[in-house]
């Protein structure tokens, strides 16, 4: 089973209807900050488990528009396996073909309030119900016990920007770790050490010459002094034996990485990442079949900037991570690093830049390509996911364009040889002149101008040039290519 696509209708700052189809199991989200790249991710959690805590409609609907919110989420791909082995079978009816010959079921949750006549009865529908299409009524509904039946179907598992990752490591038994520990104690607790252990335990605080024996002194102070105090009572220390989830409540995580040290005293960027690395063993658990651990159910992962407090060369090693687990589950990234776009494959993988227009409305672009080197390079990669032109990237394509149309040299006395002629012959204007301190005088296209800037800044007499003249020359030199 896999994410098709998603649908978000007037939810945060989406106004009106957006689509986002997904083809591969590793999804990119980049962009400035505030152009809806988080409320992606936050669509499908408010799908799968509606509205937030502590949150309202008014909250998360959007402010401009008066239609309803919705959040549409279609998934395809050998469905009914999965309801037979997780859910329940009698959903199977729901499962539908479009055609294509590949099985899919289609999720919505909406905050429209409304009643359907479903199977003679007349039902309600609000934000707090999710529903299921039925493609031979061709509606969507709310059948008995569905909402528990898509909880049940796969997993979803969202890293949040502003995870705490205390709250992972933490060996409390609700906690990520303290569930994981929970998850193998249950076996544990029926073996013979575990209780030759609460044997020794009583013999430790009971009886005779034990603990409690020795503090049965105190145990009598106080309640004689309370007795005093109020009157004819008893009492006694209990010391019978305590939840054994008790027992690692208190534990937590060495890391040995030259200096073993607990992982609160790393840094934060570490931290993070082992959070992450606990969420991926989570999830493991939580999707295999308790009696059949050659079921999977599927997985679906959620990670919003997980570059944050990572150097550089941590991130390239996350990213490898991330593209081990997509090629068994789908993994959708919001990040503003050029790192984890590194090795962005068209063919495998979904790419969407977001960005705002003069209205301050949402614009997603998904035609964003990496093609023009035979592999993505820095420049090419910060320019077009990120809109920032580099010096390096006109180098790159400057470069290129030399090797491409055989023209090694900028002015040659054979034209043929010269890039500059290249530039001229495709419309491209010497605009910009200046002279060396030699004498030597120059004009030149603004491409050939400011690749010679970049290569020799010692030479005050060439014209400076500006972020958007710099951009003005990229994408020239973009478009002869």
């Amino acid at each position: 089973m896999r994410i098709d696509q998603i649908e978000i209708e007037n939810y945060k700052g989406f106004e009106g209807k957006h689509l986002f189809k997904f083809k591969g199991n590793l999804v990119f989200l980049v962009g400035e900050n505030n152009t809806g790249k988080t409320s992606v991710i936050e669509a499908f959690d408010f799908l799968k488990s509606g509205l937030p805590e502590k949150r309202t409609l008014e909250e998360i609907k959007n402010k401009n528009s008066l239609d309803h919110l919705k959040v549409v989420v279609k998934l395809k791909n050998e469905i009914k396996n999965v309801i037979v082995d997780f859910s329940e079978k009698k959903y199977e009816s729901y499962v539908f073909d479009e055609g294509d010959g590949i099985e899919t079921i289609i999720l919505q949750r909406s905050s429209e309030s409304k009643t359907i006549i479903q199977n003679g009865k007349n039902v309600s529908l609000d934000i707090k119900k999710i529903t299921i299409w039925n493609d031979t009524t061709k509606q969507f509904e709310n059948p008995a016990g569905i909402d528990t039946a898509i909880r049940t179907l796969f997993e979803t598992q969202f890293i949040w920007s502003d995870t705490n990752s205390d709250n992972v490591v933490d060996f409390g038994p609700t906690r990520i770790c303290g569930k994981l520990l929970g998850s193998v104690f249950s076996d544990f607790q029926s073996t013979q050490k575990w209780k030759t252990f609460q044997d020794l335990h009583r013999d430790t605080f009971t009886g005779s010459d034990s603990f409690g024996s020795k503090a049965k002194d105190i145990e009598i102070k106080i309640k004689d002094v309370f007795k005093k105090q109020y009157g004819d009572i008893d009492l006694e220390f209990d010391f019978s034996f305590p939840n054994p989830t008790s027992f690692f409540k208190s534990a937590g995580i060495l890391v040995d990485d030259g200096i073993k040290t607990k992982l609160e005293d790393k840094g934060s960027g570490m931290q993070r990442s082992m959070a992450i690395a606990i969420l991926q063993v989570y999830a493991q658990i939580i999707t295999t079949h308790p009696l059949d651990p050659l079921k999977i159910k599927p997985l679906f992962f959620f990670i919003d900037e997980p570059e944050i407090s990572l150097h550089p060369k941590a991130q390239a090693q996350l990213l490898d991570a991330l593209m081990e687990i997509s090629k068994s589950q789908q993994v959708f990234i919001t990040t503003h690093s050029p790192f984890l776009l590194k090795q962005y494959n068209s063919s495998s993988h979904d790419l969407f830049v977001f960005n705002k227009d003069h209205k301050q409305k949402i614009m997603v672009s998904t035609s964003v390509s990496f093609n023009l080197f035979s592999k993505p390079s820095w420049g090419e990669i910060v320019y077009k996911a990120f809109g920032i032109p580099t010096e390096d990237f006109h180098n790159e394509l400057y470069g290129k364009l030399q090797e491409k149309e055989g023209r090694p040299f900028i002015e040659s006395t054979d034209k043929t040889k010269s890039i500059e002629e290249f530039f001229v012959n495709n419309g491209y204007n010497r605009i910009k002149s200046w002279t060396l301190s030699n004498g030597k005088s120059y004009k030149q296209t603004l491409m050939s101008s400011i690749r010679n800037k970049i290569h020799h800044p010692e030479e005050l007499n060439i014209p400076s040039y500006n972020m958007k003249e710099l951009k003005e020359s990229i994408d020239n030199m973009i478009g002869l290519l």
